[in-house]
């Protein structure tokens, strides 16, 4: 019996020693996996806007005629005006080419090898760049004539676009350095006015001008940095020199007639040239796609941020109209030239100017009012606004042939504008974030009208002394009323409109147009930014809204033989309260 106990407890202890060995060929429980590390590349679509400053790199306007008839020369060589007229015209007229500007980006990125990034951008911004009045008067004498000219030239950067290659490297996971080059375009405008007196006063002084808008081509060569704030949000610095060759302008033929019987004497023939070459410093935001951002290993990615899924949304479909009618106002600032019966003068004024150099309150009234139905939508869209500048607001630019000035002229410049825009459009596409369901961005197209319409009265004062060697006439003062006109024109215009809902009554919205293309102005951009919130109070719907807006504008005419017009940005921020329903 004691035997027995004896084999039952070895064959116990035995099993227990072997249990662990037994054990360990079972299959042991595993721990869920760790999730893969989120990553980032710059590999992708992107999207974005930018606003920045450029500056001219070739300053002067050259202007040159030949002399083609010189009626006194060839009959009896005694007054010699043709060589001392055609000379009169030669030089070179220094004039500005500076300015803001803002705009928008499209490229691809592909991020290979690890740090190394290629990619591919086009972009285009309404520059609206107002070159500024070159201006010049000579006196050349002949054997016994002399010619006395006075040249007035001008030239302006409507728009430019580039189409460039980037190729960049990581100096960190998030930052990007990059230089790049390709093709520049730009709308370049031009135009001159040359008059001129020859003396012994025998024949009618007479004036020509010439005036020409073209679409340049040419190079552009830069660099810059990029920063990614996110996983899908980026901001850039960027240098870009451009060159887009010289544009032309035919000022036809300069002639002075018999002052009894209209025969022509002496003629010349006159041309302009300048380049359109210059700097861009400009900062822009980015904002690229996830769908088109790989985590494969043909795109070199980096451990960093969240990888949400970017997924596209189904438009909204047809069903019940939505109203919003909103006031606000726009603090405008005005940066160009009007002209007025062939006078010209730089208005650069701002809101602070008009309430601190004029007599009286700015006034203004200016709503917006949008309907929705799906992804349909129209607007209309109204301001009307009076302004007075006076003081050094304004300084003359064309003084007369046979008038010196010792000093420029201040002035007083009164206008009314009225601009009214009415359009429709339709959405393309809507994404949102598949961690953030209550976000989406959606991009629209639209097309309109746009009705301008402005009342100048101008009234410049000479503050210096003033002489005319030809009358033998001086004077320390004096007033010149350059008169009262109304200028109006209907541009079509066609743009795009971003919007991203941050959350349900939360907005960012960015849109830009361009419009006229001859049809009524020479060629008009405008470009808008801004953030809006609803509020509910006392039942009713209220949105606010607070942003920037910029409206460039070009656009001459002729009214017996002198030129109207105008080239100005209009530009400032804007508030604004609406109520929706």
């Amino acid at each position: 019996m004691l035997s027995n106990f004896r084999q039952k407890a070895v064959f116990l202890l035995g099993l227990s020693l072997a249990g662990p060995a037994f054990g360990a060929d079972l299959p042991a429980a595993k721990a869920p996996p760790l999730p893969p590390p989120a990553v980032f590349t710059w590999t992708g679509l992107y999207v974005g806007f930018n606003g920045g400053y450029t500056w001219a790199a070739s300053r002067p306007i050259t202007i040159a005629s030949v002399n083609i008839y010189d009626k006194p020369y060839l009959s009896d060589r005694l007054f010699d005006f043709g060589p001392a007229s055609a000379a009169g015209v030669a030089a070179d007229v220094s004039a500005r080419l500076n300015g803001f500007f803002f705009g928008g980006q499209l490229g691809y990125n592909w991020q290979f090898a690890d740090r190394l990034i290629v990619g591919v951008e086009a972009d285009v911004q309404g520059l609206g760049v107002r070159g500024g009045r070159g201006q010049n008067t000579l006196y050349e004498a002949g054997r016994l004539g002399t010619a006395q000219t006075s040249m007035k030239l001008d030239r302006d950067l409507e728009f430019l676009g580039t189409a460039r290659g980037r190729l960049g490297y990581a100096l960190t996971p998030t930052l990007m350095a990059y230089v790049t080059g390709g093709l520049a375009y730009g709308g370049a405008n031009m135009s001159g006015a040359v008059s001129q007196t020859l003396r012994p006063g025998l024949l009618l002084s007479d004036t020509t001008r010439g005036d020409r808008f073209g679409i340049l081509t040419g190079w552009t060569v830069g660099a810059g940095a990029e920063m990614a704030l996110s996983r899908n949000l980026s901001a850039k610095l960027e240098y870009l020199f451009y060159d887009l060759g010289n544009l032309w302008i035919n000022n036809g033929s300069l002639q002075h007639k018999a002052l009894l019987t209209g025969e022509p004497f002496v003629a010349d023939a006159i041309a302009a040239h300048t380049r359109y070459s210059g700097h861009v410093v400009r900062a822009g935001l980015n904002y690229r796609f996830d769908a088109t951002m790989p985590e494969t290993s043909g795109s070199a990615a980096t451990p960093l941020f969240a990888s949400p899924h970017f997924e596209p949304v189904a438009r909204p479909r047809f069903d019940n109209w939505k109203f919003m009618v909103m006031p606000y106002l726009w603090a405008i600032n005005l940066n160009g030239t009007m002209t007025m019966r062939g006078e010209t003068v730089d208005v650069n004024a701002t809101f602070i100017d008009a309430v601190t150099r004029s007599s009286s309150f700015p006034l203004a009234f200016m709503g917006r009012a949008e309907a929705e139905n799906g992804p349909f939508f129209a607007y209309g869209d109204m301001v009307w606004a009076q302004m007075r500048f006076d003081g050094s607001a304004l300084s003359l630019r064309s003084p007369l042939p046979d008038l010196s000035v010792a000093a420029s002229a201040s002035g007083r410049l009164k206008t009314t504008i009225a601009i009214g825009e009415a359009g429709f459009g339709y959405e393309l596409g809507r994404w949102k974030l598949s961690n953030a369901p209550e976000s989406f961005t959606a991009i629209d197209a639209y097309t309109g009208l746009r009705y301008v319409n402005m009342t100048v009265n101008l009234n410049a004062e000479i503050v210096a002394a003033a002489f005319s060697p030809l009358l033998d006439w001086s004077t320390s003062g004096g007033k010149s009323v350059l008169g009262t006109g109304t200028m109006w024109w209907m541009d079509p215009v066609i743009g795009l409109r971003m919007r991203h809902s941050f959350a349900p009554g939360s907005r960012f919205e960015t849109r830009a147009d361009i419009g006229g293309f001859g049809a009524g102005s020479k060629f008009s951009w405008q470009f808008y930014s801004g953030y809006s919130a609803d509020f509910d109070y006392k039942s009713t719907k209220f949105t606010a809204l607070v942003g920037y807006r910029a409206l460039g504008m070009n656009f001459t005419k002729y009214v017996n033989g002198r030129e109207n017009g105008m080239n100005q940005t209009i530009h400032g921020p804007v508030v604004g309260l609406g109520v929706k329903f």
